[in-house]
């Protein structure tokens, strides 16, 4: 299972990029559990200055990412949606 640290979770969160699967664990928008920690793995890994050099895990890394921000931008297009039809009363 993946711990996100606390800026992790700032930033995914103001992003709308967490979730909560099934199991009640977080996971990023639209990837599972599995799909989640193969992504973190890999963006920490890039961060501290190992890059995966891995033609497999790059392509697996860049379908996640595509996946991951398909379902992130099909939320925030809720939300505006939402906020659309139902503007603040003053």
């Amino acid at each position: 299972m993946i711990n996100f640290t606390d800026a992790e979770r700032a930033w995914h969160s103001e992003m709308r990029g967490l979730a909560v699967d099934e199991e009640g664990r977080e996971v990023l928008v639209g990837l599972t559990m599995e799909e989640t920690e193969f992504y973190m793995t890999y963006i920490r890994k890039r961060s501290s200055g190992d890059h995966d050099r891995n033609p497999v895990s790059r392509t697996r890394f860049l379908e996640l990412h595509e996946k991951h921000e398909i379902a992130r931008l099909q939320i925030i297009e809720a939300e505006n949606y939402v906020r659309r039809e139902n503007p603040p009363r003053q």
